[in-house]
């Protein structure tokens, strides 16, 4: 399906070199971007997941590849959980600024996923984040952030059986509780009122759309994306009319995602059709195995979500790497890097 309109994919994965099948991940980008007629995408590395240290160097090797790919970079922890003070020269301020200083666009975020914090005892409002943050807020930097999960993680008598199935339960009182993991952010966002922030998943505010007006109304520079959360397409779909006018009167402050990931789901890609029609259309469509309706929003309305507003935060144009920063990254980084395939790719590019 080729996109009639412009369209901008801020919030994609990659895992890994190859998948099962030996498909190469740049063969799986650049078929998304030439099927449906992608102006840009976005690759936003998670190494904190367990994807490593390799993932921003996938990212960086992309963005060479394709000169209209933007990535975000991601921290990299040796260690879980997190040891404090971080080893020499892997402290969160320089590790930005070699992301950034290589060409990585943005900063990706999921220290404040559930199970992430949980696992590397993370604290994002602690005093170690706090010279990274102030530098992010002075260059402007953009930053995409997972925060949480659905409320419903936290009941029992709530969460959705195949989240419970893949052991997503939280209310066990082995993990922060949901309040918690918000109250760390917000301490963030009150010390750097100006930080530009898109908080993925609609936030997991889909049930309390109050909450992001106030949220809207205090912090000029904080929006959301559409990336999907199942549970946002419910709250879409039981008040449409509700969420076509708030799609409409907080335009700027939303963008499109779509969480598509290489060596993800085989059916992820579809996922890049279904939000499309969901803001672009009226019909009746299925995102995430979650039935919903479109809410077909004017043409100056969908052109902000669909692109405008990642442009706006990332730049009109994808940075460039810098080929002898990223040599120096590798080389920093060889030791933890356990992808045969990505090791042999890049000593044939010369870049190991």
């Amino acid at each position: 399906m080729k996109f009639e309109k412009t369209v901008v994919d801020s919030h994609m994965h990659l895992v890994g070199m190859k998948d099962a099948e030996g498909k190469c991940f740049y063969d799986f980008f650049d078929g998304l971007q030439t099927d449906h007629g992608l102006k840009a995408l976005n690759i936003c590395a998670c190494p904190i997941t367990g994807w490593g240290v390799e993932n921003n160097i996938l990212c960086a090797l992309y963005k060479l590849h394709n000169p209209t790919a933007y990535a975000y970079g991601s921290f990299f922890y040796p260690d879980k959980p997190i040891k404090i003070p971080m080893p020499e020269g892997l402290d969160f301020k320089t590790q930005y600024d070699e992301l950034l200083e290589m060409g990585f666009d943005g900063i990706k975020m999921l220290e404040t996923k559930t199970l992430e914090q949980h696992l590397y005892n993370i604290w994002v409002d602690a005093d170690y984040f706090e010279d990274y943050f102030a530098k992010c807020e002075r260059d402007g930097t953009h930053i995409i952030w997972h925060v949480a999960d659905p409320d419903t993680f936290w009941d029992i008598n709530r969460i959705p059986a195949r989240h419970l199935a893949k052991g997503w339960y939280y209310g066990d009182g082995n993990y922060p509780s949901w309040e918690e993991i918000y109250k760390t952010v917000f301490n963030v966002l009150d010390r750097h009122p100006n930080l530009k922030v898109t908080f993925a998943h609609f936030f997991f505010y889909s049930e309390h759309p109050e909450w992001l007006v106030d949220m809207f109304e205090k912090y000029p520079n904080v929006g959301i994306d559409v990336t999907p959360g199942a549970e946002m397409y419910n709250a879409f779909r039981d008040r449409n009319e509700f969420y076509r006018d708030f799609f409409i009167k907080y335009a700027d402050r939303i963008m499109f995602g779509t969480d598509v990931t290489f060596r993800g789901s085989k059916v992820g890609p579809l996922r890049l059709g279904a939000v499309y029609r969901f803001l672009t259309t009226d019909e009746d469509v299925t995102v995430v195995d979650v039935p919903t309706k479109g809410i077909k929003l004017p043409d100056e309305v969908s052109e902000k979500i669909l692109h405008k507003n990642f442009e706006a935060v990332a730049g009109e144009s994808p940075k460039k790497i810098d080929v002898s920063l990223l040599k120096k990254y590798i080389e920093k980084y060889k030791n933890y890097i356990e992808d045969e395939d990505l090791i042999n790719h890049l000593k044939e590019k010369e870049l190991l």
